[in-house]
């Protein structure tokens, strides 16, 4: 061998995989994780398991170890220093993503074996009665938001049974009037999925006013520090001050608006297949595939109007 040539690599035995039961060109943890990435359905969901993927690779470097060479009782204990002062929901969502990734790897054989298809999530029962706020609290929550776009964006996510990564979403190309005079929104949700949404005229019509000069890319909801779309947690944290002023449970959130729609419409007449239908949802538990492009009808049409005066 010449001074000039480069000496070939040398690959841990434990990292080692017959290249025939490979069906993935990546050759390091780092490019199997980005084949992973790729595969997600949203820039918000590549986001949020890159992160955890990160923070995995971290914990696992800390060790001197890579995917390969992990064990059962390797990735548990990283888990659980992952979950370590996070809320449970929290540390259920890096179980399962890291369960995702393991999975991967191994279903493509760039793994021996799945360390993680032998640990649990323990996800614990949620209970959704906890999270609805009465119709009351949501007009007080309406009316205590500290300005005019905050207030409306609180009409629209609650009439709308949005959830907050979609009305922070929405731009004003995503608005068409109705020749009945009704907003219908464009709503992308979750995995991509387009869904159409009728609000009731009352907030429409607040909506329509609220335009002004707005091009059709600009954000229904702008930050006031140069105008692009707002984050999640700065709507989160003006809900909160909102409950507080209002004096509400101070446990509000942004989702809580969907799941308070959800029940108000269906104890005010909706029937099952409209609140699907506005929510996302594939079935009665889950989300999300949209179903008619033209609603004749939308359960935010039935809430109680005095909400939004």
């Amino acid at each position: 061998m010449t001074r000039d040539s480069k000496a070939p690599a040398i690959i841990p035995a434990a990292d080692l995989v017959p290249a025939s039961t490979s069906h993935t060109r990546a050759r390091s943890d780092d490019e199997l994780i980005a084949s992973w990435l790729d595969g997600m359905g949203s820039d918000r969901t590549r986001a949020n398991f890159a992160m955890t993927a990160d923070r995995f690779m971290g914990h696992l470097a800390a060790r001197g170890l890579t995917i390969r060479s992990a064990t059962v009782e390797d990735v548990r204990e990283i888990m659980a220093e992952l979950a370590t002062g996070k809320a449970k929901s929290t540390a259920v969502q890096y179980a399962q993503r890291v369960k995702s990734l393991l999975s991967y790897a191994h279903r493509l054989g760039f793994t021996a074996f799945n360390a993680g298809a032998a640990i649990r999530t323990k996800g614990g029962a949620v209970d959704r009665a906890k999270r609805i706020a009465s119709e009351t609290e949501i007009a007080l929550l309406i009316r205590a938001a500290p300005t005019k776009r905050d207030r409306l964006m609180l009409e629209v996510g609650y009439a709308g049974g949005l959830r907050v990564s979609e009305l922070i979403e929405l731009r004003w190309a995503d608005v068409v009037l109705r020749s009945d005079g009704r907003v219908q929104l464009s709503v992308t949700g979750k995995g991509d999925q387009l869904r159409h949404v009728l609000l009731p005229a009352i907030v429409s019509r607040s909506l329509l006013a609220s335009r002004g000069e707005a091009a059709a890319d600009a954000p229904l909801f702008p930050s006031r520090k140069g105008g692009g779309p707002l984050l999640s947690r700065a709507v989160n944290r003006m809900i909160k001050a909102a409950a507080k002023a209002a004096g509400v449970n101070p446990a509000v959130s942004a989702h809580w608006l969907r799941h308070a729609h959800a029940s108000h419409s269906l104890q005010r007449g909706a029937t099952l297949a409209e609140v699907k239908e506005t929510l996302g949802h594939s079935n009665v538990a889950t989300t999300s595939v949209y179903l008619h492009a033209q609603p004749d009808r939308s359960s935010g049409l039935v809430l109680d109007e005095g909400i939004f005066r």
